[in-house]
């Protein structure tokens, strides 16, 4: 079962059918006891970094996000679920976040012809080994749509890149926790491939 975390930030039942659709259990939860205690968990979400920081922490759901990736369960963070893992966010003034991972989230500063948001398909490229990049080959297409992306302060982190006028992180590693720029749940068949390999995934907990 997959418990997908509530905050009212995300696009919560895209994220549901996509699981179901892969044969997946998924539940959608506020709930922080049953967050601490799911099996496999999914942070989503859409929008502004500080509105969703500030939900997160209203909802009293900042320690059990953090409690469970300290278990070892499988954790997969989605676009602005990815970059609330990080220390700060700077959208709109400056944030702090979950601070799971080391590291910034910054707007993109391009060239004119460069049009942000960065929205529409993309190829990656793997930058390092990834349980959940064993079916991911380079040049494979996800589904982008954001202003801001993250700035690790460990590039080790990174596990995925992208190039939209620049090089950036497209997706992180770390143990059980994994997190996409990207969107898999809007990512037609190489989306729901990720999600199958995340679902797969053996529930590993920490001593």
């Amino acid at each position: 079962m997959i418990t997908i975390v509530d905050y009212q930030m995300g696009n919560l039942r895209s994220v549901q059918k996509a699981v179901q659709r892969i044969g997946g259990d998924a539940v959608i939860s506020s709930d922080p006891q049953q967050i601490a205690t799911a099996e496999r968990l999914i942070l989503p979400g859409v929008g502004a970094f500080g509105d969703a920081m500030s939900e997160i922490n209203r909802r009293d759901l900042a320690a059990p996000i953090r409690d469970f990736v300290a278990t070892g369960r499988p954790f997969l963070g989605i676009c602005l679920g990815l970059q609330l893992l990080f220390d700060e966010g700077f959208e709109h003034g400056t944030h702090r976040g979950l601070g799971i991972l080391p590291g910034e989230v910054v707007h993109f500063e391009l060239p004119p012809s460069y049009k942000v948001p960065h929205m529409g398909w993309n190829t990656v490229r793997k930058t390092a080994e990834s349980a959940l990049l064993d079916d991911v080959a380079d040049d494979t297409h996800f589904y982008f749509v954001h202003s801001y992306y993250v700035r690790p302060s460990d590039p080790g982190l990174m596990s995925l890149s992208c190039h939209y006028g620049q090089d950036f992180c497209a997706m992180v590693s770390r143990d059980n926790l994994f997190a996409t720029q990207f969107h898999p749940e809007k990512s037609q068949a190489n989306g729901l491939n990720l999600l199958r390999t995340f679902n797969s995934l053996p529930q590993t907990e920490s001593v």
